[in-house]
Order: structure tokens, then C-alpha cells, then sequence
């Protein structure tokens, strides 16, 4: 058997690490300009590609990133590594009885998304250069692949971006996502299918039918016997509910081996990673604080590699290349966010919500690049039309962050202005009314959200003697004016257990909204009790609240709308 040689091993771990810091550098940049982390990875890919190290120096890129050996081979290895682990990410942060909540509006947004711009592509290819198609090439083989290439959405991509946006629990999040996921089922379909009539020639109603309704029963599988089995095996084993290492080992092994599964079966291993993440993500034995520890390796070391690679695929066409690259990502990107709003308006999500969802689904990212291989390595794609459909799917990364950041204004609650993680609060303790406040106000302080803990809840504690602040069905809004408190202060607490707060209902209170504001306030106290109020109105919001287990979906209930 041969080994790497000592040489091709140096290169490989210098490759990583350049690829890591660089990642890491460029996306701290492209936070402090406002943009999602990704944006800064994928830049972070074109420096080290061929347009930017490739022109300035030639000779010591192909010394660092050679283009012949293995080591090009290894860094694709790497790649589908970290997109089975992003894959899994996604999909162990999906409430997936949530989406259960959203079905028609999925299922429409998702379609339609994807229908509209394959309609659009495949429509405009007939005006295509002759210097796209390849001469042993079927026309219409070329044509199909290529709109499928444009129309697809990247899960790994879009996750991604809701998690560096913090709207990945929101419902507009939740859509976004769960609408990808649902696409995959028509893009992997449509694929499947296409690739089939390449490789015979023709198709069948069989062959058509058969890629559905196995991704279909491996998805209802792996919730349902997959859970159970998933449960009864970490048991079997002996391991901890806090062994991390050895949750983290056998969660790392199941998203290959499903992977593998789901290749052997005819779909993508890619779906087989997700479906891990949904198979577990509800999990006992998956505690917020592994879940946190899983989050952070993956989007600290796997996310930057894979999206660093993705941006050195980056390739310069001619400039008549140019000219039909933004002609095809106009057409795609109009038809995936106009088809996904209309979808989303039919599904009865709302007018900017539905915008939102359009403007997050529109990223071809690493799932068109894979199409595109797919189509050069049955010879479909000559490099003319490789390259062109890699710069739309990198381009659409960058660009569906800022969109996405934009299309989201639109649905943001005024109390987003005022709570951030930061002011949100799980589980406080407290056995009476008393307790309770003096533990909201010591937390606060362990936060550094208040200086003088204890002026804070005499003047909480005044305001309670003289009124209680419990506002019925399980909810109070404590209040207190402070001299020359210069920002106004909203806090979210949710109770360990219901205490009696002299409710006009007599049912204990468990969420609690403290709003602190200067003694001279000018009507802003008022203000935010008339906010909070307003969200109370619903009483849908409300449930949600009581059945959030984790200050990142209070703080995604609190900050975005349902539909507007």
C-alpha cells in the first residue's frame, strides 16, 4: 500500500492551517462590517485562489496548493468532511416538530422555488453561446444539469448564514431552513432522474418515482425506528448523559455511516449527515452544553474550511463569460426569491416574511458546485459552463447574507432593539415573589447588566408592595424607575417553577418581563410596557414562551414577527 510522503503530509497540515487562520481573519473583517461570518470564509478562499495568490505569484501557490498529486484529492476529501458535519449541524438544530407546524407553507415555498428558476434557466439555455456545450454532449442533458445546478438551495450554506445572522430558531429561520431541507427533496429527485437519462438514455415512470419515495420512507425511518434505536444503543453502550467525548464519538460515527447508508441506497450522502442531525437533535442525551461544544468545533474548525475551499473554486471566465454569468444569476436568483415568496404567500407566512424566506433561499452554494462536478465528470459540463455555474454558486453565497440581512428589517419586532442574549434568562430560582426578584436583580449584576444590585431591588421591591405587577395567565411586569439610569433596561426571565405573585387570576406567574428606566423617562416606561403588552396579546406567543426550553429561541420569539 503507498504512504504520503513526508513532503505531501507537510504540504496537507500547512494547507489547514493557512486555510483556518486565513477563514478566521477574514470573518472576524467581515463582522465588524456588518456581514455574515461566511462572507469573510469564502473571501478568505478567493485570496488563496488562483484570482488573487495565483496571479500575484504563481509558482509559490502551486508550491503551497499544487494542482497534481494527491494533494488535491486530499483537500477534496477534507471538503466532504466538513459538509457532512455542517449537514449535521443543521439538522441537530431543527425543532423538527416546529416544522411539522409550518408543512403546506414548506412544501410550497420549497417548490416553487426550485419549479421557477429551473423553468427560467432551462428557458434562457437556448440562447447560450455554442462554447458552452460540449460536442459529445446531449444538448438537452447539458441544458437540464445546468438548471438543476441553478435552482438548487444549499443547506450547509443557508444554515450557516442564519446561524452568523442569530435567526436561525426565529420562524422566519425556521422556513428558511426547513423549506431548504424539503427542496432537497425536489433537487435530488430531479437529479437522480437526470443522471439516470444521461447514463441509459432514456427514463421510466420507475426510475422517476423510485429516488422520492426512498428519500420519503428513509426520512420517516430514521424519526421514528431510528430515535428509538438511537436511544436504546447509547444506553446499551454504557455511556453517560454527560460522557461527552463518548456521546460526540458515536453522534461523529453515526453522520458517516448514515451517510453511507443513504449513498448505498441511491441518494446522496449528504442527506443521509442531515438526517443524523434530525434523528438526534431531540435527544436527551444531547444537553445543551454538548450541543453548544458540537456547535463551536464545527463552525470553528470544519465551517471555515469547507467554505474557504468553495471560494477557491473561484475562476475568471472571459469577459463575454462575465456577461452570461450575471444574465444566469439574475434569472435564477428572480426565480428562486420570486417563486419561494410566492410559495410563502400562498402558505400564508405573510408579505415580508415571505420576502425574507425568498432572499434566504437563494444560494447555490456548495450543493450547485456539486452538481456542476457531477456534470463534469460525465462530460455534460465542458469548462466553459463549470466555471460559470461555480462563480454563480460562489457569488450567491456572498451575496444571499446581505440580502438575507436586508430582507429581515422588514420583520423585526421593536423589543429586538431591546433584548439580546444577553438580558434573557432560563430557569431562575425562587420559591416566593421575593426570592425571585432578588435573584433576577443578582443576575443581572453577574451579567454586569446593573451596577447596584441592591438600589435596583428596593425600587423593584417598592413598586411590588404598592401594586402587584402580575398581569394574569401566568405572566408579570415588574418595573422600576432608577435615578440616572441612562439606557433603558428590559430583562426576560423564565421562573424555575410558578410563583404565587398575587396574579388578578390567581395563577402563579413563570414569565416574567423587568423593565427598569430613569426617573425622568419621558414616557418610556410606558412604552415598553405597551410593547411587551402588544407581543402578550397572542396568546399564541405566550405558549411558545412557556415551552421554550433555551434562551436562543426566547430570544428568536421575542425578536421576529410571525407574519406581516
Amino acid at each position: 500500500m503507498p504512504n504520503l510522503g513526508e513532503n505531501a503530509v507537510f504540504i496537507f497540515i500547512t494547507q489547514l492551517g493557512v486555510i483556518i487562520f486565513a477563514a478566521r481573519f477574514c470573518g472576524e473583517v467581515a463582522k465588524r462590517f456588518g456581514q455574515p461570518i461566511l462572507a469573510g470564509e469564502v473571501v478568505a478562499g478567493i485570496l488563496l485562489g488562483p484570482l488573487v495568490f495565483g496571479r500575484i505569484s504563481p509558482a509559490w501557490r502551486e508550491v503551497f496548493f499544487p494542482s497534481q498529486g494527491v494533494s488535491p484529492y486530499l483537500l477534496q476529501g477534507i471538503s466532504w468532511l466538513c459538509a457532512l458535519f455542517l449537514l449535521l449541524i443543521t439538522g441537530l438544530e431543527i425543532d423538527f416538530r416546529a416544522s411539522l407546524q409550518y408543512g403546506k407553507q414548506n412544501v410550497l415555498t420549497s417548490l416553487f422555488g426550485f419549479l421557477f428558476p429551473f423553468l427560467g434557466i432551462y428557458a434562457l439555455s437556448s440562447f447560450l453561446p455554442s462554447h458552452f456545450y460540449s460536442p459529445s454532449a446531449n444538448v438537452l442533458h447539458t441544458d437540464l444539469l445546468m438548471a438543476t445546478a441553478l435552482s438548487v438551495s444549499s443547506v450547509p450554506v443557508i444554515g450557516k448564514i442564519l446561524f452568523d445572522l442569530k435567526i436561525f430558531r426565529s420562524n422566519v429561520g425556521l422556513n428558511i431552513i426547513t423549506s431548504s431541507v424539503v427542496s432537497d427533496i425536489w433537487e435530488w429527485s430531479t437529479l437522480l432522474i437526470i443522471i439516470s437519462m444521461i447514463s441509459h438514455g432514456s427514463i421510466s415512470a420507475i426510475t422517476a418515482a423510485q429516488p422520492v419515495i426512498v428519500m420519503i420512507m428513509l426520512l420517516l425511518i430514521t424519526l421514528t425506528m431510528g430515535r428509538r434505536i438511537t436511544e436504546k444503543f447509547f444506553e446499551s453502550m454504557g455511556i453517560q448523559m454527560k460522557d461527552t467525548a463518548g456521546v460526540l464519538a458515536l453522534l461523529f460515527s453515526l453522520t458517516l455511516l448514515n451517510g453511507a447508508i443513504a449513498h448505498l441506497l441511491g441518494i446522496h450522502v449528504a442527506f443521509g449527515a442531515f438526517l443524523t442531525g434530525l434523528m438526534v437533535g431531540e435527544s436527551d442525551w444531547i444537553t445543551p452544553y454538548m450541543r453548544q461544544s458540537i456547535r463551536d468545533f464545527i463552525f470553528g474548525v470544519f465551517a471555515p474550511i469547507f467554505f474557504v475551499l468553495i471560494g477557491m473554486e473561484l475562476r475568471i471566465g472571459s469577459a463575454a463569460d462575465w456577461f452570461y454569468i450575471f444574465l444566469l444569476m439574475v434569472v435564477a436568483s428572480m426565480g428562486k426569491i420570486g417563486g419561494a415568496f410566492l410559495g410563502a404567500l400562498l402558505g400564508g407566512i405573510g408579505r415580508k416574511n415571505a420576502l425574507a424566506v425568498g432572499c434566504g433561499l437563494n444560494a447555490q452554494g456548495a450543493m450547485g458546485i456539486v452538481v456542476a462536478l457531477i456534470g463534469a465528470e460525465m462530460k455534460v459540463f465542458n469548462e466553459s459552463v463549470f466555471s460559470v455555474i461555480v462563480m454563480i454558486c460562489i457569488l450567491s453565497s456572498l451575496l444571499v447574507g446581505p440580502s438575507l440581512k436586508w430582507a429581515i428589517r422588514g420583520v423585526r419586532r421593536p423589543l429586538a432593539n431591546f433584548f439580546d442574549r444577553k438580558h434573557l434568562f432560563i430557569d431562575t430560582p425562587g420559591m416566593t415573589k421575593r426570592e425571585v426578584i432578588n435573584n433576577m436583580v443578582r443576575l443581572m449584576a453577574e451579567r454586569k447588566i446593573i451596577l447596584d444590585p441592591g438600589e435596583i431591588s428596593r425600587a423593584i421591591w417598592e413598586r411590588e408592595e404598592s401594586l402587584s405587577t402580575a398581569i394574569g395567565d401566568g405572566v408579570a411586569l415588574p418595573h422600576a424607575r432608577i435615578p440616572d439610569l441612562k439606557v433603558p433596561i428590559l430583562c426576560f426571565f423564565k421562573l424555575e417553577k410558578p410563583v404565587d405573585f398575587d396574579s388578578p387570576d390567581n395563577i402563579p406567574v413563570q414569565l416574567v418581563f423587568l423593565e427598569l428606566t430613569d426617573s425622568n423617562d419621558q414616557g418610556m416606561q410606558l412604552s415598553l410596557i405597551s410593547q411587551v403588552a402588544r407581543f402578550l396579546s397572542s396568546k399564541k406567543n405566550t405558549e411558545r414562551l412557556f415551552d421554550c426550553r433555551r434562551e436562543e429561541e426566547i430570544h428568536d420569539i421575542l425578536a421576529f414577527d410571525e407574519a406581516i
